[in-house]
């Protein structure tokens, strides 16, 4: 048993190629290894010219490239002949890829053809890939029995083909195999190696690029594999590869670390063969450099200095963070980053005190350091000593009037400091002792200015000269100097033109005209100030500015005061001069229009809908002036009021609107105010003129004149469609009625008086005669008062309202049995009450219980013999149902009896006579029933007799005589239902005993 086992593993184990197969390491033969052994059969004629070699005899078990291909050409291949030679990928999908192919040609036939592939034109075959062929130009390659394989016929050639649909052959092998050779090892040419880097060197800068080397011709950029495997130091972090360029660059946004950092790569080819190489780069450290140091080392400050003050900027040249520092102690100096800035500048400390005549200058050692390196240097500041302000111009005397009032500058000191410091100045003393003097920094740089307040009240008399004691320093000397203010006495205002007279025109003046212009001179030309009033001082229409001008301060249009007094006073703030008149006459006096007719004790009345430019009212004035022009206008309240209401502009007549009529029912107030205004040019009178709109009754008006219904023909009652009215009427309030004429056609319909809605007033039949189909009607809405009206167009609609009726219920006809067929025998006639296509009707038979079609009848309603009636035998009698169905499918119906007669004549005639009264079927019934009937009669009355013992009289209920005569009589309610019972009375009676064919 086990070496059963062993065997079978051996067998089964030869048929598996490996799966996961490694690059080929020697020359190896895929496919049938001697072609020659598989010539034995081909494709030539079977419709096949693509294969695919899908056994593991043909399965590639590694990866390489294909140098040599060598197939069997079949006998009589119309040599020279192409083959393309391919190599099939199993995706493990639908479709198979094409690997590649290589046309070669046979040369000979029926022999063993090798071709030699060369670079770049191999193939490379992967692991699992498959030999198979392609023969579009004639069957060339042969095979014979042996391996699993697929055949199909290509159309053109194929990138990619779904081989699992074709089917698996299991007994081929094709003359046909390929040689396939390792690939070579890709290398690096450049590595091993070691690159020198500076730390400052900046992000992107290519610092190595790899180049590589493979023999393989068909092997290119694309093909190749590389990667960066193994990273030692900061690489991964400092380093970044590109693997499109083979650039080493700078990362950004990093500082580059000084030391050894080592990068190991491989380069692999599709068939896995590799190599690898490793590049260490070596980051070199860059002391930072003091660049300014050479062309700035020293500072000349002044003694005075305390505040923070940056004397000088360090340019220090370094790529990695560095730091520097002052190294001196002791000293008032400070290197530290400037605000807004990476750079280091050397400061002088805040709060810093110096003294030159103690020490004149300081050397300070400094030093800048990135951690790795120091770089030191010397910095020297040299002080320059203090000179005091100067206090240019005093001593000085200034002169000022005693009436001045505004702040006023008297004199602006400049002060000269050699070092050009800001110097503060003060008035330590003031002589006689006051604070109406004081002095402020000016706009400019050491400017100072000596005020005199506002309203200082300097009075001659009491004190004539002040003087003032200055002192100036720049907070280390100082300066002094003196300043005189002597007082001048003051004089009085002059006027120059008044006392005076003028005259303003109340028509053509304005708000602001100037009336009068006052004229003064003042000997200190000190700034005045005017007041004024005047008589009379109610509503004064005149005021007076500061320079003097008399102005219109409201208009005087409509004045009627003749005449103003103006009396005007002048003050220097110091004396006053004054009053003196001014006389102003008032020329062209106007008196205001009066309405004297308004307001009305009560509202005017207005009824709506009055003529449009109806007169409503005249508009009456007095005006003094009888020379002047009115011209009326009229505002309303509600504001629609104009639209219903002019008024003549020349005349003052309110009329109604000429162009929009009073309508009771859209004014949005039936009470207007009209506020009317009339005016000379000059000045103007209002009124106020009140309307009431009266509401006046106005018509339904239909907005549709004209309206279409239909209805089918029917019986009274019944109601119309909706006939949708549209009418409108004003009077929201109003309740509306309708009626209707027809003309001639009075009682056919009837109208809602509330809804409109017609309904049929008697029955209505388009099928009678003179019956008509559209009836043309007058629609009348009123609102009790006015009416309006409209057409109303009603059409009839004739529908199938009527049954085929037989002109018998019952026919009979005797008929020889020998009567010929296709003979007609007799005639059943229908009629159809209805008109039109209802009334057209066909006729039919139903004989089923005859069991065979016996008879037919013809369009006309003929009957005719369609088959013998020998089948019967004499004395047979056949009955069946004749139907007439007209188009909307109603059906009437008679009954037709056929009688064979008991004869041994053989006449063939239609027998038509009348049938005795015991042939008739029926008949001998109703002899049984009557014939019990007559015997209860005659024995009634003698039971009668019985019960009243030997009397005739009878016994009965009292009333029942009156009961009786009281019963009903039978009434007919129209025509038809007295027609439908003469109609009853036609038909058969069961006590008839012949009856007509």
């Amino acid at each position: 048993m086990i070496v059963f086992l062993l065997v079978f593993l051996l067998y089964f184990c030869s048929g598996i190629k490996t799966i996961n197969g490694q690059p080929c390491t020697a020359t190896d033969t895929i496919g049938r290894q001697n072609t020659q052994d598989k010539d034995n059969n081909d494709y030539n004629n079977e419709g096949v010219n693509a294969v695919l070699l899908n056994d593991n005899k043909y399965q590639f078990d590694c990866c390489g490239f294909i140098s040599t291909w060598e197939i069997f050409a079949r006998n009589g291949a119309a040599v020279p002949i192409d083959v393309k030679v391919q190599v099939w990928e199993d995706t493990g999908g639908t479709l198979w890829n094409l690997r590649g192919e290589n046309t070669i040609t046979a040369n000979t036939d029926d022999a063993e053809n090798v071709v030699t592939i060369t670079a770049p034109n191999r193939i490379r075959a992967r692991n699992n890939d498959y030999i198979g062929f392609y023969e579009p130009f004639g069957s060339v390659v042969t095979y014979g029995g042996g391996s699993r394989y697929k055949t199909t016929n290509f159309g053109s050639n194929q990138m990619s083909y779904d081989w699992n649909s074709e089917a698996q052959g299991n007994n081929r092998d094709h003359a046909i195999h390929a040689i396939i050779v390792a690939s070579l090892t890709p290398v690096f040419t450049n590595l091993d190696d070691t690159v020198a880097v500076s730390n400052s060197e900046v992000a992107g800068t290519v610092l190595f690029t790899l180049t590589i080397s493979d023999g393989d011709a068909e092997d290119d950029a694309t093909q190749l594999t590389l990667a960066n495997t193994v990273n030692t130091g900061s690489a991964s972090t400092l380093f970044e590869y590109n693997s499109l360029t083979l650039e080493i660059k700078v990362r950004a946004g990093v500082t580059l670390t000084p030391g050894d950092h080592s990068m190991t790569f491989s380069i692999t080819d599709p068939c896995g063969q590799s190599s690898t190489g490793t590049l260490t780069l070596r980051v070199e450290n860059d002391p930072p450099v003091i660049t300014s140091l050479a062309t700035s080392n020293n500072k000349t400050i002044s003694e005075d200095l305390t505040t923070e003050t940056l004397l000088d900027i360090l340019e220090v040249t370094e790529s990695d963070p560095f730091t520097c520092q002052i190294d001196s102690t002791g000293v008032p100096f400070v290197i530290k980053t400037i605000s807004g800035s990476s750079k280091y500048g050397i400061f002088l400390s805040a709060g810093a005190s110096m003294d030159y005549d103690t020490q004149n200058a300081y050397v300070l050692d400094l030093s800048c350091t990135d951690t790795y390196d120091v770089t030191t240097g010397i910095y020297t500041v040299y002080l320059k000593r203090n000179n005091p302000p100067i206090i240019n111009g005093l001593p000085l005397a200034i002169d000022v009037q005693e009436d001045s009032v505004v702040e006023t500058t008297l004199y602006t000191m400049s002060v000269t400091d050699p070092e050009n410091t800001a110097v503060t100045c003060s008035i330590p003393t003031i002589t006689p002792s006051t604070t109406i003097l004081f002095q402020k920094p000016s706009a400019n740089f050491n400017e100072f200015d000596i005020v005199l307040q506002s309203n200082p009240n300097l009075q001659y008399d009491l004190v004539r000269t002040y003087r003032l004691d200055i002192t100036c320093t720049d907070g280390r000397r100082s300066d002094t100097g003196v300043f005189f203010v002597n007082v001048l006495r003051n004089k009085p205002t002059i006027f120059l033109n008044l006392q005076n007279t003028t005259t303003v025109s109340s028509i053509s003046s304005y708000i602001g005209q100037i009336v009068f212009d006052v004229e003064v001179t003042d000997p200190e030309n000190d700034q005045v100030q005017f007041s004024m009033s005047c008589v009379p001082s109610t509503n004064s229409p005149f005021e007076i500015y500061h320079s003097g001008e008399i102005l219109l301060k409201r208009s005087i249009e409509g004045e009627f005061v003749p005449a103003y007094d103006c009396y005007v006073e002048v003050s220097d703030g110091k004396t006053t001069t004054g009053p003196r008149s001014l006389t102003v006459h008032v020329l062209d006096i106007n008196y205001v229009p009066v309405i004297r007719n308004l307001p009305l004790p009560s509202p005017l009345v207005v009824s709506e809908n009055s003529p449009l430019a109806m007169s409503v009212f005249q508009v009456s004035i007095q005006d003094n002036d009888g020379a002047d022009t009115h011209t009326y206008t009229m505002t309303s309240s509600p504001p629609d009021g104009i639209l219903y209401f002019d008024i003549d502009s020349a005349t003052g007549l309110v009329s109604t609107s000429a162009t929009t009529i009073v309508d009771f029912e859209a004014v949005s107030s039936t009470d207007y105010t009209l506020t009317i205004t009339v005016t000379d040019t000059k000045d103007y009178a209002t009124q106020n003129l009140s309307l009431t709109v009266a509401n006046v009754n106005e018509p339904p008006v239909y907005t549709k004149k004209s309206y279409v219904l239909s209805v089918n023909e029917g019986s009274a009652g019944t109601v119309l469609p909706d006939p949708g009215y549209l009418y409108t009427d004003e009077d929201t309030g109003d309740t509306h009625k309708f009626s209707m004429t027809c003309g001639s056609n009075v009682g056919y319909f009837s109208i809602s008086s509330t809804t409109g809605f017609i309904t049929l007033a008697t029955d209505i039949d388009v099928d009678a005669a003179g019956s008509a189909t559209s009836y043309a009607c007058t629609v009348v809405v009123s609102d009790s008062v006015l009416t309006d009206s409209a057409t109303l167009t009603i059409n009839v609609n004739n529908i199938n309202d009527n049954t085929p009726v037989f002109s018998n219920n019952l026919f009979t006809y005797y008929l020889d049995i020998g009567y010929p067929l296709n003979t007609v025998f007799g005639s059943a006639i229908a009629t159809d009450a209805d008109s039109g296509s209802f009334g057209t009707f066909t006729y039919s038979i139903d004989q089923t219980s005859l069991g065979i079609e016996t008879f037919g009848i013809q369009t006309n309603g003929d009957l005719y013999l369609k088959n013998s009636l020998t089948s019967y035998g004499y004395g047979a009698s056949l009955s069946f149902t004749i139907q007439a169905t007209d188009t909307g499918s109603l059906q009437g119906t008679a009954t037709v009896y056929v009688v064979i007669p008991q004869t041994t004549t053989t006449s063939t005639t239609t027998t038509n006579r009348y049938l005795t009264f015991w042939e008739y079927p029926a008949n001998p019934a109703w002899v049984v029933i009557l014939s019990v009937l007559g015997v209860f009669i005659l024995c009634l009355p003698c039971f009668m007799v019985w019960k009243n013992k030997g009397s005739c009289t009878y016994k009965g209920r009292t009333d029942d005589y009156k009961e009786r005569i009281r019963e009903p009589s039978e009434v007919y309610e129209n025509k038809e239902d007295m027609t439908k019972q003469r109609k009853f009375n036609l038909r058969w009676k069961p006590w008839m005993w012949f009856e007509r064919s």
